[in-house]
C-alpha cells in the first residue's frame, strides 16, 4: 500500500491571503454571544424538563428563556458588549 504525501493544494496562492484579516476571526467570543448562547441552552434544558414532566408552565418558561437568549444577546451587542460590525 502506497501512501501519498499531501503538500497542499497546488493552485493555492499563499501571497493572496490576507493574514491580518484572518488573524482573529472573532468567532463570537464576546459577553453578548456567550450570554445569548447560555440562555438558549438553559431554555432548551428547561423545555426538555417540561416535556418530560408534561407541565405546561415549565414548557412555556423554557420557550420564553430560549427566545430571550438572542434578543438579550442583540441588546448586549448594541450596548457595546459584542463584536462591532465591520
Amino acid at each position: 500500500m502506497s501512501q501519498a504525501v499531501r503538500t497542499g493544494a497546488p493552485d493555492l496562492d499563499r501571497d493572496a491571503i490576507d493574514y491580518e484579516k484572518i488573524k482573529d476571526p472573532g468567532h463570537g467570543n464576546t459577553p453578548a454571544a456567550w450570554t445569548g448562547v447560555f440562555l438558549m441552552l438553559l431554555g432548551g434544558v428547561i423545555l426538555a424538563v417540561g416535556f418530560v414532566m408534561v407541565v405546561d408552565v415549565i414548557i412555556y418558561a423554557g420557550i420564553a428563556v430560549f427566545v430571550a437568549g438572542p434578543i438579550i444577546g442583540l441588546i448586549m451587542r448594541a450596548a457595546g458588549k459584542g463584536k462591532p460590525r465591520s
